[in-house]
């Protein structure tokens, strides 16, 4: 990780660490999402990358813990698999992060994500480049700051939410983020999320023999619905 990224990173755990929610009455909650995700690829340098609609019909899960102490960070596990014609990993996100504003109107986290990359291979039969080692495998990490946000729209269950992981290093860049729109409606002791909305993985591997990071840009991107139950 190069020195920017590392002091960024070093500076946002020291404010994450400093600031409390807003609200230390909340209860113990768990959080389960799950999210059909619709996506398309797209592999190679920035100038010669092709499009394909070659990405499986993808889903996303997760599960989140939260509790009222404003030291400790809340947790969330997301695990999303992505295969492709050309590429494939399983990505696990493991993300502890702070609620820095919590309002009837907003909401607002802030945290750090570690991200693994398991299972991956990347030009697959030579698909990319056939002049280059085929079938490589890859099994990484990578940290990422992680920030999360809802509005509410007055007078209404619906909310504008957004979700964005990004973080470098000297030869490896990923970025993950969504944004779109969710109704919640309340059940009795379960909150009952409807979401809708657009996620993108932009990820520049600088892993694999003869690709730079460059060459090995993946990204993957399309609409997603989703439901999840907030106890």
């Amino acid at each position: 990780m190069n020195k920017l990224s590392l002091a960024t990173v070093v500076a946002s755990a020291a404010l994450v660490m400093a600031v409390p929610a807003h609200s230390a009455e909340k209860e113990f909650t768990t959080k389960v999402a799950i999210d059909a995700w619709f996506p398309d690829g797209k592999v190679g340098s920035k100038e010669g990358a092709v499009r394909d609609n070659d990405v499986d019909a993808s889903q996303a899960f997760s599960i989140a813990f939260e509790h009222p102490y404003p030291i400790l960070p809340n947790v969330k596990v997301r695990y999303t698999p992505v295969k492709a014609d050309r590429f494939e990993y399983d990505q696990i996100d493991y993300t502890g992060y702070y609620k820095l504003l919590e309002t009837d109107g907003l909401q607002f986290d802030v945290g750090l994500t570690l991200t693994q990359f398991a299972n991956g291979e990347f030009n697959k039969g030579g698909s990319v480049n056939p002049a280059q080692p085929v079938n490589q495998s890859f099994s990484e990490t990578a940290l990422n700051m992680y920030a999360d946000a809802s509005m509410h729209i007055p007078n209404t269950n619906f909310h504008i939410f957004g979700q964005y992981d990004f973080g470098s290093s000297s030869d490896t860049r990923t970025m993950d983020g969504q944004a779109g729109v969710k109704y919640i409606l309340p059940v009795d002791a379960v909150d009952v999320e409807f979401k809708l909305g657009y996620r993108v993985m932009d990820h520049e591997f600088g892993y694999f023999e003869g690709f730079d990071s460059d060459q090995a840009n993946v990204m993957v991107d399309g609409w997603f619905g989703g439901l999840s139950f907030d106890f």
